[in-house]
């Protein structure tokens, strides 16, 4: 039963808070009866729907094993406790274990029969077959009441509630039962007598039903307005019909129950006039009696109509999860692109490549329609990515031997790999290495490489051993390296597995350089785990980058280069960089080699950053931009901010017999301009919430949202919760950084303040809409918006209406290409947002800011909430 509350959960509110929109002024009585076995009881009675609400929440459902329950019992106090003309709604998981107490039974009846009370059953579930006496119960008891048992799985609960909405919200004596009928028969036609004059009539059916139509007094068929149509229900409704005979025609596939109810129209006053109708309602007169109600897309009584959010439940519109946008009486589905809004609000995929106008293909291209999307793909032979094609001039031989030709759009390049590739230097790639210590697999490897390192610099040319090289399948090369003339030549490499040296093969290019290397371009391997191999007995050939092959006191080796030799250990200057996030300074390989560097530490030894840079042979110590991190240290004034740290290097020194150490200090400075980024980094609790942006061939861009206490921008507020009386000025600072923030400019959509963590609470104040501030708040300023990378705006701290402690705010961002468009919000006028957006819509958030004084750290909690039961629900409600 647990399943089921939680399913009611997300129901229950919805349901009251439309009976109680369409009747605000109404007094209802609210009752709930707990039942299982052997208890039945407590019976809660209200009519306050909070109180009701904490009811339903506070329901657990516990034990199970036992499947039938006391329902009759449960039912009886239910009826006994409700006025008359109540709704009993019935749900549950299990049959009824006391439907043979004879004397309960006929009890229940009467009650039902004096006080005229409709019993509906919500059934998830059953102990036995739909003939046992345990479940045929429940339908004696709905066909007495004019009620109905729907046999429902979880995921329809919200669809019967739509039942639920027409059925509860009608003024009391409202409604006349028209005709009543439980049939097994298949197809039957069956008259019903129209003798008032009504409003509508609304046929209920519940049973698997194929078909049903209904034809007037004048034998012709009626156009009904289906409302719900499941295999376990349907309504109908039927809009002012005439006094007469009328005839129901059904097609059914077994057991089911058909109920037709009549609503009179009822009178504004005996002086009414239409105008006393709501702007959003229509007046109708029938025979004398006016009636107002509202439209559809609004809910009220006729005299108040307000608007419904479609969109703040799944079962209230057909769009797709997280596309429905709330309109003033509708709704719209926001397809995402490539998807586009149907007559029946859903989003259906737009085929871009049925029409010239919808897609960018080259003429030449083929287009390739795909669900959201396309593609495009030029002819055999012919160059480009379907976007744009072109001759391909590489097949010409345009750029002659040793060089490799690179095709653009509208352009070709000749580059020289020996001068653009990757190197690679790890030890293990060498054959000899026994493997299997890792597996290895170079599947992502394409393009030109070298290596390097003390696995060697050259591919073996004999087969390699399975599991050499830390891999299962080693891959060498079947054939020779070419000689400096021979260019780029084509080659095959094999892996070697299942006794098979070359069970894998793939093409490869090399190239000899005429530093006395080779360069290879691969392109991946066929599976995994292969990887390239290289030949230890070459490893002597390999000096890093700094460092060049030759002869130095009568042995060869590779030795400094000569812009990089240093004979002591004070020459040794590092390369410092000042990152956004940390300093480094960078050392070149070769100079702590020859002097035989001991030790380098930061002022703390026992924390620092270390990055290697095989391309260069360099490596890396980094301290972080961070006060006390390391031995870092913080030196900071108003429009500055220096983080100072020193590298400790020790160089031993001696002749086998004694050693000496010598000690040098390299101070790091790195200063920095105080900004909403810096001032970030320098605090150290700061209130801030950040996302990440990607936008292709731009890089990942970071944005920060932070709450600051002046309007310097530069001293964040700091620690988990702000305080802040009603008196003071929030400034909100929102920028971004990383990517290439060249072309973009940052723009603020929509701000807004609400008093929970929820960015959806209904209950919103706005700060900033559609880019443009809220001009009822003269407290508001916008002192930048969508002319840079970053935003600024402020507003006076509030308190939102009611028990409400905390303000949480949020920012609907997205970046602008300035090449695009006007990326400055237009605010004069009427409000509206011409920003070209080149990214999707992110959300951020801050908070909670809470009230000085306040002695609640909590939000209110809201009205409105419509509860059933545990193990099984029983609920009276009367209207």
């Amino acid at each position: 039963m647990s399943d089921d509350l939680q399913a009611l959960k997300l129901v229950n509110g919805w349901l009251l808070d439309r009976v109680t929109a369409r009747f605000p002024c109404g007094v209802r009585q609210y009752t709930m009866v707990e039942y299982n076995d052997p208890d039945v009881g407590p019976v809660r009675i209200t009519q306050s729907v909070k109180d009701f609400d904490n009811f339903f929440n506070s329901l657990v459902a516990r034990g199970g094993g036992d499947c039938p329950e006391l329902a009759v019992s449960g039912i009886e106090q239910a009826l006994t406790k409700s006025p008359s003309h109540s709704f009993i709604l019935v749900l549950t998981d299990a049959s009824a274990k006391d439907y043979n107490n004879a004397a309960l039974v006929q009890r229940t009846r009467s009650l039902i029969t004096t006080k005229k009370s409709q019993v509906s059953f919500l059934i998830t579930g059953l102990c036995s077959g739909l003939n046992d006496p345990a479940f045929r119960i429940y339908r004696e008891l709905a066909s007495l009441s004019f009620g109905h048992v729907f046999q429902v799985t979880l995921s329809d609960l919200s669809k019967v509630f739509n039942y639920l909405d027409f059925t509860l919200a009608r003024p009391v004596n409202s409604s006349v039962q028209i005709f009543t009928g439980d049939f097994t028969a298949n197809n039957h036609s069956d008259n019903f007598m129209v003798a008032n004059n009504f409003t509508e009539f609304i046929v209920t059916t519940d049973g698997m039903i194929y078909s049903i139509r209904i034809t007037g007094p004048d034998s012709v068929d009626v156009s009904m307005k289906t409302m719900i149509s499941e295999v376990w229900g349907s309504m109908h409704q039927v809009k002012n019909p005439a006094k007469g005979l009328w005839t129901i025609h059904v097609s059914a596939g077994g057991q089911h129950a058909i109920r037709i109810e009549g609503f009179e129209a009822v009178n504004i006053s005996s002086t009414a006039r239409c105008s006393d109708c709501h702007t959003n309602a229509t007046c109708e007169d029938i025979s004398g009696s006016l009636t107002c109600s509202c439209k559809d897309g609004f809910i009220g009584d006729g005299f108040a109509c307000s608007d419904i959010d479609e969109c703040a439940y799944s079962w209230s519109n057909n769009c797709p999860a997280g596309t429905c946008e709330n309109t003033f009486g509708s709704y719209t589905c926001r397809c995402p692109s490539g998807y586009y809004v149907t007559p029946e609000k859903t989003c259906s995929d737009i085929d871009e490549c049925s029409d010239s106008a919808l897609h960018k293909c080259h003429p030449s291209a083929t287009c390739i329609n795909s669900p959201g999307r396309y593609s495009c793909v030029c002819p055999p032979g012919i160059f480009g990515d379907g976007f744009f094609c072109d001759v391909d001039d590489c097949s010409k031989d345009v750029c002659g031997i040793g060089l490799e030709c690179i095709q653009f759009h509208g352009y070709y390049n000749c580059s020289d790999p020996c001068l653009n590739h990757t190197v690679l230097n790890e030890p293990w790639r060498g054959s000899s290495e026994p493997g299997l210590s890792s597996l290895n697999c170079d599947r992502d490897k394409y393009g030109w490489y070298r290596f390097v390192g003390n696995g060697g610099v050259r591919m073996p040319e004999a087969c390699v051993p399975q599991y050499s090289c830390n891999t299962h399948a080693p891959m060498w090369l079947r054939g020779l390296h070419p000689l400096i003339d021979e260019g780029i030549v084509n080659r095959t490499t094999c892996g070697h597995w299942s006794g098979d040296c070359c069970n894998w093969s793939t093409a490869v290019q090399i190239k000899f350089c005429s530093g006395g290397y080779h360069v290879y371009k691969f392109s991946g391997t066929p599976a995994c785990t292969l990887s390239y191999c290289t030949d230890p007995d070459t490893a002597d050939e390999s000096c890093g980058a700094d460092e060049e092959w030759k002869l130095k006191d009568g042995v060869y080796g590779c030795h400094c280069k000569d812009k990089y030799n240093i004979s002591a250990i004070a020459d040794i200057r590092p390369v410092l960089t000042c990152g956004t996030y940390e300093m480094k300074a960078s050392f070149q390989k070769c100079q702590f080699k020859t002097l035989k560097v001991n030790s380098l530490t930061l002022k703390d030894s026992s924390c620092f950053g270390f990055q290697e840079d095989n391309a260069t042979n360099t490596f890396s110590i980094i301290s972080p931009l961070r006060a006390g991190a390391c031995g870092t240290q913080l030196i900071k004034n108003e429009t500055h901010a220096v983080y100072v740290n020193t590298l400790f290097l020790s160089l031993g020194v001696g002749d086998g017999i004694i050693i000496r150490t010598e000690n040098v200090n390299v101070a790091m400075s790195c200063t920095y301009k105080l900004g909403m980024l810096v001032s970030l980094n320098t605090a150290l609790e700061p209130v801030v919430n950040s996302t990440n942006i990607t936008i292709g061939g731009t890089g990942q861009f970071t944005a920060y949202m932070a709450l600051f206490k002046d309007n310097s921008y530069t001293t964040p507020y700091e620690g988990s919760n702000v305080v802040l009386s009603v008196r003071s000025l929030l400034y909100i600072g929102v920028f971004i950084d990383g990517g290439d923030p060249s072309q973009f400019v940052l723009v603020l959509k929509n701000c807004y303040a609400t008093p929970t963590e929820s960015a959806d609470d209904p209950v919103k104040y706005y700060i900033i809409k559609d880019g443009c501030p809220n001009k009822q708040d003269s407290s508001i300023s916008v002192e930048e918006n969508g002319v840079s990378t970053q935003s600024r705006f402020s507003v006076q701290m509030f308190q939102f209406v009611g028990d409400y402690s905390h303000v949480y705010l949020h920012c609907q961002i997205s970046l602008c290409d300035f090449k695009d468009g006007l990326c400055t919000p237009s605010c004069s006028g009427v409000r509206s947002l011409n920003a070209v957006t080149k990214a999707a819509n992110y959300n951020l958030r801050l908070g909670p800011i809470t009230r000085e004084g306040s002695s609640s750290s909590g939000t209110a909690s809201k009205n409105g909430s419509w509860a059933f039961v545990t193990a099984l629900i029983l609920l009276a409600m009367f209207v």
